[in-house]
This record gives structure tokens, C-alpha cells and sequence, in this order.
């Protein structure tokens, strides 16, 4: 009888769940474990309550009465044998509070060791889940996860694996962006831990320099996030409450929400249809006296047309920003973005091109320009910390209101450890998209994005635009057939006046940018990072060709 496994709460979960990514699977596994009989707990029918109602964590939630129907069925099928978790013991005996403190068990995962004292208790080695990597640290456990090329149908027994199945490895899941740490990274970053510097020090003027010498500017001003260095441009422009700012609605939601931080109102223009790139003939069409800025956006990682650009806010004597988050180390005839315009955002989010965990930066010429936003990112004070040691002093103003925008001395050491390495990521990124571009150039129904011939793209994403009437599947069908293979596709961006926020404030309706809001139908995200290996670019093709020629053979 030991010899049957136990089932944790999220089998249970992606079972009922029938838009879950793992629900056949799930359902599958339950079928053909039903015969020889499994284990499961109370603790995981209370959890499967808990999650399955939930709208915000499952994708199709059930009704309270529905889940309950559920959980009665369960128990009362004699193959299923439920055990009691001996919740109080695990507060009170002492081989459980020692466990506690050994596997340094929070409270976000007291459910998890609850589950392991009872299958310790009952003398269960064996667990199927999908939460396999919280399980690992118990060594009375053998943690078996349905997406690994295991066969769990015999995990109860004394049979060998099965041989591979068309189930990927967790290890498998290709996301569609990561970041690329090394030792020489973590080097940094532990070598301030040791300093006496931990914020506000020398690390943060070497990072912005570092990043101004790449870029090829007089000044660069490191901030807390690329957010945070949208909001420090927008006060450095002295936006406020009734300009306007000429944004694209293809872009993150932040690109505009720093307008609106500051009062002021963001007003759409759309994009190129080949490029989805902010379009300079829809901006001449959206000014007005209130105009006082435009922000171009180098989505996925191609610069804008910003002579074109230029040209329109010279003319109407308009504040020009590059949203370059996309776009480190892509150039523009020539020129590196981050030189372009009057000011330039960077993001160092970790999908992006190098990070810093959380980081942002704004890069200018303009003195005057870098000063606010010295002074903004320091809550509007004239001085920070490592100044008024530097200079014996305690001295320091407020002098206008700001925020606490500073990044921190170890961020900015992984980003000068990561800038290093920026050359070799690019290269690589490039390296992707040939490949991908290659093997999908023959697919009918999969279009590429235009790439302009007088730049240098930097592939923060590689996006693609799929034709539905062609391939005979529409791109939610695709995207979730993709995941299911363990492909992290994903899609770049609901366009942002379509997000209820700006339809309730600011009246921003469909129809408003209808490029945009046509793209956004059709487009799709495929993995991109320098980490990638070859195998994960050729699965990545390999999965989606075959998912495309099933379905156009249909």
C-alpha cells in the first residue's frame, strides 16, 4: 500500500481548470492513477479550494458549490486514500520546529513542509507536482514533476523510466526573456556588499559614466527603474497639469503613466504599420497649443525614424525623448541610441539587454536637464549622502519636492559588470533573430516586422505577426498551444489606450489608433535572450513549424 504515491493540490487544480496550461495533462495523470490508487491530504483539498475560486489565479476559476462538488467527489472515491496533516503537532513538537528552522520554512511555504511532515509521517517517499522545486530540500522525499520525461504512472512502482514522451522538462521552459548572471557578476555585486558603500556611493558615478562613455553623451543619471527615469525626465521637462505629451500606444503602460504622474495628459498617435513604431505623420496630426513633448518609443529594439522625428518638434518647438528600454546598443544612422534625442530612458529590468536587477537611466547632453533629475531622484534635496561626506558636511536643502528614486551601490556594480558584457549579448541576440528570420521566412502566414536599412537593430524582442485566414489558427490559439509545448511566447502590448484606466480617464476608445489596435491581434513574442542556447532556438522553431503545418494541413 506505501508503494502508491500522493497527488499535491495542483493536480487537482489544473484538472478542474480546463484553460490551464497543464490540464490535460493533469487529467491524464489522475486516469491512469486511479486503478492502483493514490494518496492525497486534506491540507491539498483546502488549498484547491482556495486556489480554484480564485479568478485572479486561475483562468477559468469555479463557482464555491462547483469546487465543493469537486472536492466531495474526490474524497469519497475509494482509490483516493485522503490523510490528515497533523497541523497543530508541527507547531508544537520539537522535531517539527527543528525541521523548521532547518529548511528555513516561511510563511510561504508552511503549506509545503505540512504536506512533507505528512508524507514523512505515513512513511510516503514519492510526490507528484508541479511545485517540484519546493519539495527538493526534504530528503525524505522523491519529488516527481509530470513535465519531466518521467513516467509517472509507474512512479509508485519498481519499474524503470519511461522512455522520453513528447512532455518537455521543466528544465525545458524556454521563457521569452532572462537575464545572463556570471561569476564575475556576482564578484561585483559582493564586493560592495563588503564596502562601506551600500547606496549613494562611488559605484553609482562609475555605472553612469560608464553608460555615457558607451552611449556617447555628456551625462547619464542612474535611477530605481526605467519607470522611475520615464517620471525624472517628465518633471525634468516640467510637465504638468494641462500639457500634452505625444505618446504611441504600442509600448508598456509606463510610457504614459509618467505623463499622467506629473498631471499632465498623454495623447495617442499611432504607429507604422511596418514597423509599429511611432508614426511622425500621425504626431504632426495630434499637436496642439497644449503640446509640449513627444516620446518615441524604439519598440523591440529598432530606433524610431527620429530625424523625422526632430523635424516635428523642432517645428513646433517640442521637448523630443527616446523611450530606449528596447534599444541599448541599437543605432540610428550611425549613432547610438541614448545620443539621439534630448533625453533617453534605459531600462536594466532583467529581460532586458543588462540589469541591474531593477534599475533605469536617463542619458542627455542637456546640464540643466541632468541636474533635475539629480535633484528629483533624491527627494528634490540638493545634496545625497556620499557629497556631503565627501565633503565634511551635514548641510543640505529641499528645494523642490521629489522622490526617493536612488539606486543602490551593488545594482549599479552588476550593471558595470553587465556593460562589460553588452557586445557579446547583442551579438548574440542578432544571432537569434537571423536564425528565426531564416526559418520562418518560407511559413506563409508568419510576417516579420519592417527593419529599416539605416539601422541597427538591438532585438529586445522578437515579434512576428500572424495571419490567421493563412495558418488556421489565430494567435491566442497559438500562443497557448506554444506554452503548452513549454515555448514562454508572449505578447508586446495590448495597446495602452485600450487598458481600462485610460478609457475611463481619459476617454480613450477603440478605434483611436487603428494600426495599433490591428497588430495587437496578431502579434507574438518568441524567446530572446543571449542565453539561449542553439537547441533552445532550434526547439523553439522546430515546436512552432510543426504546430503551423498541423494546423494549415487540417
Amino acid at each position: 500500500m506505501k508503494k502508491k504515491i500522493f497527488f499535491d493540490s495542483n493536480i487537482f487544480i489544473y484538472a478542474a481548470d480546463k484553460e490551464s496550461l497543464f490540464h490535460d495533462e493533469s487529467v491524464e495523470i489522475i486516469k491512469d492513477s486511479i486503478e492502483i490508487g493514490f494518496f492525497t491530504s486534506d491540507l491539498c483539498f483546502l488549498e484547491f479550494y482556495q486556489v480554484i475560486t480564485d479568478g485572479r489565479k486561475t483562468p477559468m476559476p469555479l463557482s464555491p458549490g462547483k469546487a465543493l462538488l469537486y472536492i466531495q467527489k474526490l474524497w469519497s472515491t475509494p482509490e483516493i486514500d485522503v490523510l490528515e496533516a497533523d497541523i497543530l503537532g508541527a507547531f508544537e513538537e520539537k522535531e517539527h520546529q527543528n525541521n523548521l528552522d532547518r529548511y528555513n520554512v516561511t510563511r510561504f511555504d508552511i503549506y509545503d513542509y505540512l504536506i512533507a511532515a505528512c508524507l514523512k509521517k505515513n512513511q510516503i517517499r514519492k510526490i507528484v507536482t508541479f511545485n517540484s522545486k519546493d519539495f527538493k530540500k526534504y530528503p525524505w522525499l522523491t519529488v516527481v514533476d509530470p513535465r519531466e520525461t518521467y513516467d509517472y504512472r509507474n512512479a509508485g512502482r519498481s519499474a524503470a523510466p519511461s522512455p522520453p514522451s513528447s512532455r518537455l522538462p521543466a528544465s525545458s521552459y524556454i521563457p521569452y526573456g532572462r537575464q545572463s548572471i556570471d561569476e564575475k557578476d556576482v564578484a561585483a555585486v559582493c564586493s560592495v556588499l563588503r564596502s562601506d558603500w551600500l547606496t549613494t556611493g562611488p559605484k553609482v558615478a562609475e555605472f553612469e559614466q560608464a553608460v555615457a562613455d558607451y552611449v556617447g553623451t555628456k551625462y547619464a543619471v542612474a535611477v530605481s527603474s526605467g519607470t522611475a527615469a520615464l517620471h525624472a525626465a517628465m518633471y525634468a521637462i516640467d510637465i504638468k497639469p494641462g500639457d500634452e505629451v505625444i505618446v504611441p500606444p504600442m509600448t508598456f503602460a509606463a510610457t504614459a503613466n509618467c505623463v499622467v504622474y506629473q498631471g499632465g495628459t498623454p495623447i495617442f498617435a499611432d504607429v507604422d504599420p511596418g514597423t509599429l513604431l511611432l508614426d511622425p505623420a500621425k504626431v504632426e496630426e495630434k499637436i496642439t497649443k497644449k503640446t509640449k513633448a513627444i516620446i518615441g518609443v524604439d519598440y523591440a529594439g529598432q530606433p524610431c525614424d527620429w530625424d523625422s522625428l526632430r523635424d516635428v518638434a523642432d517645428k513646433h518647438k517640442l521637448r523630443l525623448v527616446a523611450d530606449g528600454c528596447h534599444a541599448l546598443g541599437a543605432e540610428y544612422k550611425g549613432r547610438k541610441v541614448g545620443s539621439i534625442t534630448d533625453m533617453t530612458i534605459f531600462s536594466f529590468h532583467p529581460v532586458k539587454h543588462i540589469t541591474t536587477g531593477e534599475g533605469g537611466m536617463v542619458t542627455t547632453d542637456d546640464p540643466e536637464l541632468a541636474g533635475r533629475i539629480r535633484l528629483f531622484r533624491t527627494h528634490g534635496i540638493t545634496t545625497n549622502a556620499h557629497q556631503r561626506e565627501e565633503q565634511g558636511s551635514w548641510f543640505y536643502e529641499m528645494v523642490d519636492l521629489g522622490y526617493n528614486y536612488r539606486i543602490t551601490d551593488f545594482q549599479c556594480a552588476l550593471g558595470i559588470s553587465q556593460l562589460r558584457k553588452l557586445p557579446k549579448f547583442l551579438e548574440r541576440r542578432r544571432e537569434i533573430a537571423a536564425r528565426y528570420d531564416e526559418a520562418f521566412a518560407e511559413l506563409s502566414g508568419i510576417n516579420f516586422l519592417a527593419v529599416r536599412s539605416d539601422v541597427l537593430h538591438a532585438y529586445h524582442l522578437y515579434v512576428i505577426r500572424i495571419d490567421s485566414n493563412i495558418l488556421g489558427i489565430d494567435r491566442t490559439a497559438l500562443f497557448t498551444k506554444l506554452r503548452k509545448k513549454g515555448i514562454g511566447v508572449n505578447v508586446h502590448y495590448i495597446p495602452v489606450h485600450l487598458h481600462p484606466f485610460y478609457r475611463e480617464r481619459f476617454h480613450a476608445d477603440p478605434g483611436l489608433c487603428p494600426v495599433a489596435e490591428a497588430a495587437y491581434e496578431q502579434i507574438i513574442s518568441l524567446p530572446m535572450f543571449p542565453g539561449m542556447t542553439d537547441e533552445d532556438m532550434e526547439n523553439v522553431i522546430d515546436v512552432m513549424q510543426k504546430i503551423i503545418l498541423q494546423n494549415q494541413d487540417k
